[in-house]
């Protein structure tokens, strides 16, 4: 429940808080007094949209907080709790407004966004605005009417989920179908590519080997005798031979080592290098013994390069990309290959989803169906005591035609309406007059009030156009809401304030500069005054001051 509500230079308010009670609590002022401003501002903290030019003149900033009692609303604690807010059972919330435009919203001291305080607003107020019964009008309203008394609430989030998913698969295998609609010529020719590529077990290593032996093959000649000139230099010349020269100096330095002791690293250098060198003879005779002129072989490899070469300009790449192209190209056919696959298995889910939709749908409906010919009595009935003694309402619901459903459901929800008797029941928008019109909202709001789970209703001018034994009427109905949920109530009718446990007074004052509003909780010889005015005008008679001393009399002796 609320408790405290605290307004800072917003518009033509300097600085007001409201001490809050239990029960019902009257808003009351003269027209124009700025009563309707303080339900602006419960607004704006519970994160309705804010605009700079709302600042006070001469003020850089607005200010509005809000203090929740949450001992009685599990909801909100929970939410609290889950979104790490929590502080012992409080809920306090900031809104700032700069003039520069910025907004800043806050929940126990902690920033947050706009959004988290609008679901705060979700799970603690019901905020019904003088205009709230046109919205009565729109098909939805009258559906979410209906919902909120056959409790459909869990089933709507649960379709919602359910229809969600159901339109993802449902875009998803659109776009599979058109995938394999426009990939069916390239999966032909991937197929027809990759085969012919196939043919080649290409490898990075084939590739750089078939290279390599044409090089080789190519100059064999050449390669064989610089071979055969290299092993006669190193080892088998007869007359200068290298590992000769080598041997004739080690043996030479090898007599002088006991007289230069250098001498011996240099000997040890020198017979390494003899290692080497008959080494490297033996690995010159063994290519020699094994390599030959084979011109059918050379003819068979540039044959195949040739080929290689003709594969890779036909596919606009290097020889030496043909493997990775290859690669490329068989994963492309292996997506499109098992993309039939996923269109049948995404076929299954868009049919298990519709099914799982559909049978939420049934439920919701089965709820609504049940609870529309108890709803449509109590709605007749607070109607008719609203002085529309032959009026009636009741709700139809008729199924969406050829299987068809939305996130809200598969029926269509229409509240049709008689105010005269004989007349046929029909369609709300063309039968009710302005003033019928905001009567059946006040006796729906009143009706259903009871089926919300928020702790406290706001009723903001919701009773214009009403007057007399009506008026008191819908006081009432008011004050016995407030037995279950705190309603507070900005009102012009002195029947439905006098109703009220707690009365607020809204006035405007002037001065030469600047103009304020002040809020006051009136007792009861101030009531008195106020409610006689109500009644009576700015001229009081004791007439009237006696007039209101009994309405209140009566609710409370």
């Amino acid at each position: 429940m609320l408790i405290r509500l605290s307004v800072r230079h917003l518009a033509v308010v300097e600085d007001i808080s409201l001490q809050l009670k239990p029960g019902m609590t009257s808003l009351t002022g003269e027209t124009g007094a700025g009563k309707s401003m303080l339900v602006d501002a419960l607004g704006l903290v519970l994160g309705d949209r804010a605009d700079s030019n709302m600042v006070r003149q001469g003020a850089e900033r607005a200010e509005i907080e809000a203090a929740f009692d949450i001992s009685a609303n599990p909801a909100l604690s929970d939410w609290l709790t889950d979104n790490e807010l929590d502080d012992d059972e409080q809920c306090h919330l900031r809104r700032t407004i700069s003039r520069d435009g910025r907004s800043k919203g806050y929940i126990n001291g902690r920033q947050v966004t706009l959004s988290q305080l609008k679901q705060v607003g979700e799970l603690s107020i019901d905020i019904h605005g003088q205009h709230a019964h046109q919205s009565l009008l729109r098909p939805e309203t009258q559906r979410e009417l209906v919902d909120i008394v056959a409790g459909n609430r869990s089933l709507l989030k649960q379709l919602r989920q359910h229809y969600r998913e159901w339109q993802q698969n449902q875009q998803q295998l659109a776009a599979l179908k058109e995938q394999a609609n426009q990939g069916q010529a390239r999966q032909e020719l991937l197929a027809y590519q990759v085969d012919e590529m196939a043919a080649f077990a290409l490898t990075n290593d084939k590739i750089q080997d078939c290279l390599q032996q044409q090089q080789q093959l190519a100059n064999a000649a050449e390669l064989m005798q610089s071979s055969e000139n290299a092993l006669q230099t190193i080892f088998d010349q007869e007359d200068g031979a290298a590992y000769d020269l080598i041997g004739i100096a080690v043996r030479d330095l090898e007599k002088l080592q006991d007289v230069e002791p250098r001498f011996t690293n240099i000997v040890e250098t020198l017979n390494s290098a003899l290692i080497n060198l008959d080494e490297s003879a033996s690995s010159l005779r063994h290519y020699l013994d094994h390599s030959e002129l084979d011109p059918q072989r050379l003819e068979d490899v540039e044959q195949e390069l040739s080929q290689l070469h003709d594969l890779a300009r036909k596919h606009h790449v290097d020889i030496e990309q043909l493997p990775d192209h290859f690669q490329a190209l068989s994963d492309e056919l292996a997506q499109l290959s098992s993309a039939s696959q996923n269109l049948e298995a995404i076929e299954q889910q868009v049919a298990a989803g519709r099914e799982a939709c559909l049978a939420v749908c049934q439920q919701i409906r089965q709820n609504r169906q049940q609870c529309i010919s108890d709803l449509s009595k109590q709605i007749t009935s607070s109607i008719q005591q609203l002085a529309m003694p032959a009026g009636k309402v009741e709700f139809v619901i008729t199924p969406y035609a050829d299987g068809e459903f939305a996130e809200h459901g598969a029926d269509h929800v229409q509240l049709k309406v008689t105010t005269n008797p004989g007349q046929p029941a029909g369609d709300l928008a063309k039968i009710a007059s302005g003033g019928e019109l905001a009567r059946i909202s006040l006796a729906i709001q009143v009706v259903t009030a009871g089926q919300r789970t928020v702790p406290t209703l706001i009723f903001d001018e919701v009773d214009v156009g009403i007057g007399g034994g009506v008026a008191e009427i819908v006081g009432q109905h008011l004050r016995l809401l407030a037995s279950s949920q705190q309603v507070i109530c900005v009102t012009h009718l002195p029947q439905v304030a006098a109703q009220a446990h707690q009365q607020l007074q809204v006035s405007k004052k002037l001065t030469a500069d600047n103009t304020h509003i002040e809020i006051a909780e009136l007792d009861h010889s101030e009531r008195i005054e106020e409610i006689a005015r109500m009644l009576g005008g700015m001229q009081l008679t004791q007439t009237t001051r006696l007039h209101a001393e009994e309405m209140l009399g009566q609710v409370h002796p």
